[in-house]
């Protein structure tokens, strides 16, 4: 089966930080997070390039759903959760990878909640400019 050019990106960024984290990719055991830390720290991560081919500034795209899932397990007593932001360049290169709360994304986020519009996947989702989270 054919991935969407977007998938390939996701998976990548998802092995890489599986990779630099020392953590389980596990993809298919939820939907709101990629990867788990063996004390069970749950990694949700986002990808994007500097520069997207229209010349706009890469953006993450942030459901509101999952956020939820995380924020929700970043406040319980036997776990916790993050986010792992990961840069890429015009060429699909890792630049940086910056991790950060759910309650930080949550600040940056500020409520701003906006339908998708996309038939793939219903919600609502934030797209956070990737010099937000820098």
């Amino acid at each position: 089966m054919r991935q969407h050019p977007n998938q390939r990106q996701g998976a990548f960024a998802e092995r890489y930080v599986a990779e630099s984290y020392g953590l389980d990719h596990a993809p298919n055991e939820a939907d709101w997070y990629d990867c788990v830390h063996p004390r069970r720290t749950k990694y949700e991560v986002k990808s994007t390039h500097e520069t997207l081919a229209n010349g706009a500034t890469g953006r993450y795209r942030v459901w509101e759903d999952q956020h939820r899932s995380l924020t929700t397990a970043e406040g319980a007593t036997d776990q916790t959760a993050w986010y792992a932001f990961v840069l890429l360049d015009e060429n699909g290169e890792v630049v940086d990878v910056v991790r950060r709360k759910p309650s930080t994304v949550t600040e940056i986020v500020g409520g701003e909640w906006n339908d998708a519009g996309h038939a793939e996947r219903n919600g609502r989702q934030h797209k956070i400019p990737w010099t937000e989270v820098e």
